[in-house]
């Protein structure tokens, strides 16, 4: 078995991420972010930002950044940051308004660990392919030479310690990670894994495993990963047949979500088997982007033919169609922005609502109250977002909602009451 990394940094991870796990807190979807690179042949279509909101199913395009290609968008609320071909940007995702850009040819992947900035970088940069920026100007902080070639995503470890997939450049037969230290902005370690690393693309973690995914070759429909200890040992290798991997969709538990074959998997990181290759089945145009929304557990993804049409599509973990929205031709970065609950009085009884008719068109009514004062009333779309807001406790009139499920909410002075309605 290979070791390449330090056990205290593996050690220091595993416990913040054990702490981190006791920590509740309660969050709501509040939009969807999409960064859209457009005709890829028209010099003269930029790369746009806009929002969907799940609420009222609408996109909204508000900003433009002037060049070709969008690589990522991360989300650190209320801000987005967009890594777009030659330039990082900064959007406040509140106002719907442009805070401050760098320039940046060759940004390619963001993450951070809430106090940096850090983007990876490919051609055409030729060195220091790791960058930390501050996260309030994108001030550059540091630039990494000790990272040997082209990088691809990163897993924050630990709160300052960020794990690097460097595949290189095209023509590269090994693949190589590094491990940073941000605190002391340092390049702790680099090791080249070998051949059956070529073409690392990301990673994910659960329990006391990193597992490292490697992306499938042009024209070939197998895959490949493997698995590292606590101890930073490569505990296996796997190889999957018939099944081409493009990117990561997002992870709930020990379930991680990847695209494969132009729709989305299921893979099992305990057990390390493909449990479902088509959770969303095979998409008739190539995926521009996806990403799960993690509270709702639903995907959003998008699709392009990248010149002349795009779609946006919602499922849900059953695979079936929640809804649809506008996209536009390369939506090639999603987001997902999550807030935090507020005002919530832990101390109520929660009881549950009966809601008739269900579904429903026009008017719902209430059974199961008690006859304690009601202070509010509350119908929340699928993402636990508020659309309504009132203290009518018997009837409501539900006409003017989009078609779909929502959830109401009615807080008495000692108790809140629950329940699920679908409106036709």
């Amino acid at each position: 078995m290979r070791k390449f990394y330090f056990v205290s940094l593996l050690a220091s991870f595993w416990m913040f991420t054990a702490v981190s796990a006791v920590a509740q807190t309660s969050y709501f979807t509040k939009q969807v972010i999409l960064v859209n690179g457009g005709n890829y042949s028209d010099p003269d279509d930029y790369v746009t930002v806009a929002s969907y909101d799940p609420a009222s199913g609408e996109t909204t395009e508000f900003a433009t950044i002037y060049t070709q290609s969008v690589q990522d968008v991360l989300i650190n609320a209320p801000f987005a940051y967009v890594a777009a071909q030659d330039s990082i940007v900064k959007l406040n995702i509140d106002t719907y308004e442009k805070v401050t850009s760098v320039a940046a040819p060759g940004v390619n992947k963001l993450v951070t660990n809430g106090d940096v900035l850090v983007a990876s970088f490919w051609y055409p940069t030729i060195e220091n392919f790791v960058r930390t920026y501050t996260m309030d100007d994108l001030s550059l902080i540091t630039e990494f030479g000790g990272v040997s070639g082209e990088a691809s995503d990163m897993l924050v470890m630990g709160g300052n310690y960020v794990m690097v997939a460097i595949p290189g450049a095209y023509g590269s037969t090994t693949g190589k990670s590094a491990v940073i230290d941000l605190a002391n902005n340092v390049v702790m370690t680099e090791s080249d894994l070998g051949e059956f690393f070529k073409d690392i693309g990301f990673f994910a973690s659960w329990d006391v495993l990193v597992t490292v995914f490697m992306r499938s070759e042009y024209g070939n429909n197998t895959f490949r990963a493997a698995t590292i200890n606590l101890q930073g040992e490569v505990v296996d290798q796997f190889t999957y047949d018939e099944a081409t991997l493009v990117n990561p969709t997002g992870q709930s538990g020990d379930k991680f979500y990847l695209e494969i074959n132009n729709g989305i998997a299921e893979y099992d990181l305990v057990n390390h088997v493909l449990t479902n290759t088509s959770v969303v089945s095979q998409q008739v145009m190539s995926i521009g982007a996806s990403v799960m929304d993690t509270i709702n557990k639903l995907f959003y993804l998008t699709t392009t033919d990248f010149f002349s049409s795009g779609e946006g599509f919602i499922y849900n973990l059953s695979g079936e169609n929640a809804g649809s929205f506008e996209a536009g031709i390369s939506a090639q970065a999603i987001a997902v922005d999550y807030r935090e609950n507020t005002g919530i009085n832990e101390n109520l009884l929660v009881k549950d609502l009966n809601i008739y008719p269900n579904p429903a068109s026009t008017t719902i009514h209430f059974t199961g109250l008690d006859n304690s004062d009601v202070t509010t009333t509350e119908i929340m779309n699928l993402t636990g977002k508020v659309i309504c807001v009132g203290k009518e406790h018997k009837e409501i009139d539900i006409s003017s909602l989009h078609t779909g499920i929502y959830f109401v909410k009615i807080y008495t002075t000692g108790s809140v009451y629950t329940g699920k309605f679908i409106k036709n």
